[in-house]
């Protein structure tokens, strides 16, 4: 009778779980207490950190058990981080661990999402990008759950800064966005302050990616919104800055100098902005010596060296003197303008660091080409080639070290943790064995019952055996395998590729469900697991046994596909798009037409090597594509097909801007276009 009454037990607490399940998170926002939360927004314009942080302890001494739990997470987090201002590490790692732990006993996702955006945001601090990305899903995953737009707007904020900083624009662009849409529906001071902010990284990200229109579009709403603000000219003058930038890069140089003189008009004589007045001179100097007005370029490196003069500036001084050099050598005294640029060089070799030298080396190259010597020219060059190929090299080998670190530091865990499981396992095999022992003991003493009781135990722990040799594979299993879909996850293909130096005819297809935040966002998470389930029964039903499909991450899914010839590609993703898109998905009553991007790639590209490009370089190019793709429309696919010039001419632009690799020429590429059908709309 026990047992039927534990099964109802578990069963009324089943349906309790799935009316909670039901309900609206918007429903049960978590409470905060006004009157802190008030102050707390007062203190963001706080630049004494000290005396910030006193006020913070105060606030924190009046707080208690029954202080909502979203104000006492979030004042933690403000505490930790002004004792990282303050140069307290330790202080802040102590705050730190008690948001963690209040966190985790809440267990509320705001809580969750705040907690792994401040330990984030202090790695950003010492600006320990690989660290802080290693922990980035602490945050993203509990603030797909999350409700307050504040938290949503800070951990998207945040991913923006980590992936900006890894040179992933397609995904920086994507977090702004959301982070633009948390704060949309708020209306408090600093609204229109974060919506600045964030527009202006996105016209940045846009003008990176050589999108200028879309780059003047977010300025124009941004001049209109902050026009009627009591700090308007802060704005104005990055807005106008950022265009200047803008049309220097379209080579529309009159427009750019309108633009910079307006600038300086706004900043005349403001101590606050000599910095930005001694760029925009320097700007003006060298769009003057593009259109070649030395006299107006004389003009703005004379003034930009007086200032940087009177501030004791010394780097951009010299950089100036560098640049009078070489307006002589434009006007023809080449052998008092080269020789200041020398002097220079000599002084860059000495004391510069290696990438600020090898710009100059190539400028000192330019003008000796001008003024025709063109042996000199050639031997600074090759020093220049030189310099970029180690400063390359040690890059490529700082992040290594850095993988290497976070993969060791991930592995230990991980095998603690193992350690650990087979401890406890152990455990109860001991314990087994102890059950055992007492069973041939009650043998002595009652025979009959003895034999009964063994074979009762001994039942029991065989169960226990196969329980635990069942759960071992179900570890094992768990450890490369997709909690939701069943697919093989990420963990995976790097296992496989690692292992692997032989790869040849092989190919990567990178696919992205379209608009799939909107799915989760207007028709919910139970909706938007449907769509994932679905795409990934359609995409293992077309590919071949031989094809590895991962989820790969979010509503990222991978192909690895063996011994494919690169001809076949298109048509292979062709197929792809048309398995996800062809049939409407089905999920409750609700019938969603969805449709997918990708990039696709075969590996090794172009016949490189690991050295020059491994599987991880490849899958990024897949990615850049794959990001094209959406830029142009969604529902299609770009591919990497073939590279048209020697791979240490390209490789620059591959690592920085494939837009500007393609526009050259560099890189042959094929669209594939996916079935119309009606996309999915919010």
């Amino acid at each position: 009778m026990v047992r039927y009454i534990h099964a109802a037990t578990l069963s009324m607490l089943l349906l309790v779980a799935l009316t909670f399940a039901n309900m609206s998170y918007a429903d049960m926002l978590p409470p905060t207490d006004a009157a802190i939360e008030e102050e707390l927004e007062g203190l963001l314009n706080e630049s004494d950190y000290e005396a910030s942080l006193v006020r913070l302890l105060e606030l924190h001494e009046s707080t208690s058990e029954q202080t909502p739990v979203m104000t006492r997470i979030r004042l933690l987090g403000y505490i930790a981080s002004n004792h990282h201002y303050n140069k307290r590490p330790e202080q802040a790692q102590d705050y730190l661990q008690q948001m963690k732990a209040l966190a985790q006993r809440s267990g509320l996702p705001d809580a969750l999402a705040e907690t792994g955006g401040t330990e984030i945001y202090i790695l950003l601090l010492d600006n320990k990008v690989s660290e802080a990305l290693a922990i980035l899903n602490d945050a993203l995953v509990p603030v797909e759950q999350a409700t307050m737009p504040r938290v949503k707007y800070f951990v998207h904020n945040l991913a923006a800064y980590v992936y900006s900083a890894r040179s992933q624009f397609a995904a920086a662009l994507e977090h702004l966005i959301y982070a633009l849409d948390a704060i949309s529906g708020t209306n408090t001071e600093r609204t229109i302050l974060r919506q600045a902010s964030l527009k202006l990284r996105i016209a940045n990200i846009y003008n990176q990616q050589k999108s200028y229109d879309l780059a003047l579009e977010q300025l124009d709403d941004l001049e209109v919104r902050t026009a009627e603000l009591p700090n308007a000219k802060a704005y104005l003058v990055e807005v106008t800055f950022q265009r200047g930038v803008i049309e220097t890069a379209r080579e529309n140089y009159d427009a750019a100098l309108a633009h910079y003189a307006q600038v300086k008009k706004l900043i005349a004589d403001d101590t606050d902005y000599q910095s930005t007045y001694l760029t925009v001179l320097n700007n003006i100097g060298d769009i003057d010596m593009k259109v070649r007005d030395f006299a107006g370029a004389r003009q703005a490196f004379d003034e930009a060296y007086a200032i940087a003069n009177l501030n004791n500036d010394e780097f951009n001084e010299t950089i100036i003197r560098f640049n009078l050099g070489f307006i002589e050598v434009y006007e023809g005294d080449y052998a008092n303008g080269l020789s200041k640029m020398l002097e220079i060089v000599e002084l860059a070799r000495a004391e510069w660091a290696p990438v600020d030298t090898e710009v100059l080396l190539g400028e000192y190259a330019e003008a000796l080409g001008i003024a025709g010597n063109y042996q000199e020219k050639a031997a600074i060059l090759l020093e220049q080639r030189e310099l970029r190929d180690q400063i390359y090299k040690a890059e490529q080998q700082k992040s290594v070290a850095e993988l290497q670190n976070l993969y060791d530091s991930k592995d230990k865990a991980q095998q603690i943790l193992l350690l650990e499981q087979k401890n406890e396992l152990n455990q109860q095999l001991i314990q087994n064995q102890e059950q055992k022992r007492t069973i041939l003991l009650l043998l002595v003493v009652v025979a009959l019952f003895g034999a009964v009781l063994v074979f009762m135990l001994y039942r029991s722990a065989r169960r226990s055996n196969q329980e635990l040799k069942v759960a071992n594979v179900k570890l094992a299993e768990q450890s490369i395998r997709d909690p939701l879909t069943g697919l093989l996850n990420r963990r995976a293909l790097q296992n496989k590729l690692n292992d692997q130096h032989d790869a040849h005819g092989d190919a990567m297809i990178l696919l992205d469900i379209d608009h799939f935040k909107r799915i989760n966002d207007n028709l919910g998470h139970a909706v938007g697991d449907d769509v994932l389930l679905e795409v990934s029964k359609r995409l293992l039903e077309v590919s071949r046994d031989s094809d590895l499909v991962v989820r790969w991450g979010g509503e990222e899914f991978l192909i690895y596909l063996s011994n494919t010839e690169q001809k076949r590609l298109p048509a292979l993703t062709a197929r792809l798009l048309a398995a996800i898109s062809e049939k409407p998905i089905h999920s409750g009553d609700k019938e969603l037409h969805v449709t997918a991007t990708a990039g696709f790639i075969s590996y090794p590209f172009a016949d490189l090597n690991e050295n020059q490009m491994d599987w991880e370089d490849t899958l990024q190019l897949a990615d850049m594509v794959l990001y094209a793709g959406k830029v142009h429309g969604r529902n299609q696919a770009w591919g990497v097909m073939a590279l048209t010039v020697p791979f240490a001419e390209a490789q620059p632009l591959l690592e920085t801007d494939l837009p500007a690799a393609i526009d050259q020429g560099m890189l042959s590429v094929e669209v594939v276009h996916g079935p119309k059908v009606p996309s999915y709309k919010a």
